[in-house]
């Protein structure tokens, strides 16, 4: 097929060189509209952000929130801290250190049910928050000692929760648009190495580039959209699949004609593209904005707000969403803390432990 391409070619007096170039803009237009969709999409949800001072948080909204209204999903494994606090502000547990990194935690009383007369700022939320508490209890019972730098839930435990709950988190967040234009980046960031592959295909007379295509699509597919792998197996996996595919298409084809080096260009824009750029291709509902200027706004107050504003303040009120955030380092400075709260213990002796 590639020598009658040539063949073709040569009877239309059209050079190699000439179709490098218009396989050459093929793959930079497609790397340039990358970078053009994030730069559109990216600041959206940063130019609907009204300015405004913002000291504090509606009455209800947990760490959960925060997470659901800034990406869509909660990740309560990354939240063993944030909960732990927030919990023992509204009162359902009370939490006694052993150590600097570990606690104990007893239960006060159980989260009521939404039509209880419970305050919570999403409804959905606090279902899903109810039932991980509700996990949490076992450990209360069996007096566990938890180590606050670890998740507080097991991951099958999340992930038996979540398959019980038939609306997904992301409904009021994110629209089908958002979905598209992500996997539309994503083809984008694909297209220049099947260009690349192609034009070596044209360049050598054979296919044999093209086998490379197929394992390194599959070790990308797993590396992308498999995270119940465990991690070292997942990184064994498409190291063997996608980097042993694109090594031995760079041993085949290093010989190649390629000035405007398409086969490095395509590498980076695979790599940046689908961990750095897509993530900047995002696109929200507009009921989403409003919360999510809410909470962009808070957080510029407590990164910015000088001290003599933040000294008044409530530092263990705020601690939950410091934690969400993962800011403690930068503002807990500009706090005046007080005595410990009624909800904490020192059975260490050694004084306030890490989680405050």
């Amino acid at each position: 097929m590639c020598v009658m391409f040539f063949a073709n070619l040569s009877a239309l007096n059209i050079s190699r060189e000439i179709v490098y170039i218009l396989f050459a803009a093929g793959a930079y237009g497609c790397i340039f509209t990358v970078l053009v969709l994030a730069l559109i999409f990216g600041p959206r949800a940063l130019r609907n952000v009204k300015r405004r001072k913002i000291t504090a948080l509606p009455q209800g909204l947990s760490p959960l929130d925060v997470q659901r209204i800034f990406i869509g999903k909660t990740y309560p494994r990354k939240l063993t801290r944030a909960l732990l606090v927030w919990w023992a502000q509204c009162g359902y547990i009370k939490i006694e250190q052993i150590s600097k990194y570990k606690v104990r935690v007893r239960k006060l009383r159980g989260m009521p049910w939404h039509s209880d007369g419970a305050v919570f700022f999403d409804r959905g939320t606090y279902v899903r928050e109810k039932e991980l508490f509700g996990i949490l209890e076992y450990a209360m019972i069996r007096g566990d000692i938890i180590n606050i730098l670890k998740p507080l839930l097991s991951k099958g435990a999340v992930e038996k929760l979540n398959e019980t709950f038939a609306v997904r988190e992301d409904e009021g967040v994110y629209p089908a648009k958002h979905y598209q234009l992500k996997i539309i980046t994503l083809v984008l960031c694909w297209l220049p190495l099947i260009f690349t592959v192609v034009w070596d295909c044209i360049y050598l007379s054979s296919a044999l580039p093209l086998l490379f295509l197929l394992p390194a699509a599959i070790g990308y597919f797993v590396l992308m959209f498999v995270p119940s792998m465990p991690i070292l197996f997942k990184l064994l996996w498409c190291g063997m699949w996608l980097g042993g595919s694109l090594g031995g298409l760079w041993a085949v084809t290093n010989g190649c004609y390629d000035p405007a080096g398409l086969y490095f260009a395509a590498l980076a824009i695979i790599f940046s593209g689908s961990f750095v750029l897509v993530r900047f291709v995002d696109y929200r509902e507009k009921i989403n904005l409003e919360d999510y200027s809410m909470l962009i706004n808070y957080r510029r107050y407590l990164l910015f707000a000088p001290k003599r504003e933040t000294a008044g303040d409530d530092y263990y009120a705020a601690l939950p969403y410091i934690y969400a955030f993962g800011i403690k380092p930068l503002v807990k400075h500009k706090y005046v803390i007080k005595d410990i709260p009624d909800w904490y213990e020192d059975s260490s002796g050694g004084g306030k432990g890490a989680l405050l």
